[in-house]
């Protein structure tokens, strides 16, 4: 079903849980707001997004803002529930790169993915695509402070003839940071398949990558990992998989998205979540999230709902085998794409709301990114 935006605020009160202010309840339904204003005729993308144990949202993206795809950073310092505005540090720029070097619009840097200690340090991995048409996953790691960024140095994690996209960060221990991703060089040629490296010493060096053999198929290719360890120590994940022999890549209409469990991080018990006959529904970008009672969610675009340009979409976990049935659309905007959605749940002056992040074509063309805020 298609849910309207005027229904959005409930169904969501009801999916996710009321906010809790000592008492009563309303509820919180704000509108898509752009991150930054200052690139409107380029290309800003990619978001990710976590948050600290203060309640802080930390965001990095890439933007073509200077001449070629660089990341990008801020830190939220306040959240106003009346007007469902976050304010922003001026943005940060940590990566620069020549354009000449590294030419728009594929060329550069690209899908950041960010993850937070517990002690506030910021990690960051993003790939590099480069002009012998190779693509490399980097890392680097900083306090979050416009010094700490410009001294932060860069870790080659893949070298070499690869062509490695789309990395996920997550933290398994204190001596344990991994970083799943995609590549279409390392297993079949030009099929691509989930590898993962890991560091034991926050990211100074990292492993030779190896497969995932559990979130890889024979008979489809396997791409965009988002992994996260829940609070009992069991895993879980949720990725893409399309065709062999396609020439559209991820935006190939075979898509599905795909849920996986696991009680170690390597050997994955794995779920399709969508399943559209004929097989021609694209359904891409997930990614997992938690409600304030720590239920997960997934969440993508897809264009399966009435909306050729793509919706974002939300479905319960626990909800997945009833899918299309238990979906829900998030702030749908007919004949406007959305997609890479990244949701987070947080508390603001004793009220549980939630900020969804991602990436609208607002005008036809170029790529914006821009949050809601939302109970």
């Amino acid at each position: 079903m298609r849910t309207s935006r005027i229904g959005i605020a409930a169904v969501l009160l009801l999916l996710l849980g009321c906010p809790k202010n000592g008492g009563g309840s309303h509820a919180i339904d704000g509108p898509f707001t752009f991150l930054t204003t200052d690139n409107p005729n380029g290309e800003d993308d990619d978001p990710a997004v976590a948050v600290d144990a203060a309640g802080n949202l930390h965001v990095v993206w890439f933007s073509d803002r200077d001449g070629t795809k660089d990341l990008y950073y801020v830190r939220s310092t306040g959240i106003d529930l009346h007007t469902t505005t976050i304010a922003w540090t001026p943005p940060v720029q940590i990566t620069d790169l020549d354009p000449v070097q590294f030419p728009p619009p594929t060329q550069g840097d690209n899908f950041p993915s960010i993850a937070v200690d517990a002690d506030g340090t910021i990690n960051v991995a993003w790939f590099r695509w480069n002009l012998s048409n190779e693509c490399h996953i980097l890392f680097e790691r900083s306090d979050g402070t416009p010094a700490g960024w410009a001294s932060a140095v860069p870790v080659d994690v893949t070298v070499g003839a690869n062509f490695d996209r789309f990395p996920h960060i997550v933290r398994f221990a204190a001596d344990d940071l991994r970083i799943y991703f995609g590549s279409s060089t390392r297993g079949t040629p030009a099929v691509n398949d989930i590898f993962v490296t890991s560091s034991s010493d926050d990211g100074a060096s990292w492993s030779t990558p190896a497969a995932v053999a559990t979130l890889n198929t024979p008979g489809e290719q396997s791409q965009f990992p988002t992994v996260v360890k829940l609070a009992n120590g069991t895993y879980a994940a949720t990725l893409d998989r399309w065709d062999l022999g396609t020439t559209l890549d991820l935006f190939d209409p075979s898509s599905d998205v795909f849920y996986a469990e696991s009680s170690d991080g390597d050997l994955w018990t794995v779920d399709q979540v969508t399943n559209d006959a004929p097989d021609d529904v694209n359904d891409i970008t997930p990614t997992l999230f938690f409600d304030h009672a720590s239920a997960a969610h997934l969440a993508w675009a897809t264009i399966g709902f009435g909306d050729p340009a793509a919706d974002i979409v939300e479905v319960p976990v626990s909800e997945r085998a009833l899918y299309p049935v238990s979906a829900h659309t998030l702030d749908p905007a007919l004949g406007i794409a959305d997609h890479s959605p990244e949701i987070v749940a947080v508390t603001v002056a004793g009220l549980q709301v939630y900020v969804m992040i991602w990436v609208r074509i607002a005008d036809g063309v170029h790529n914006q990114v821009g949050y809601r805020v939302f109970s």
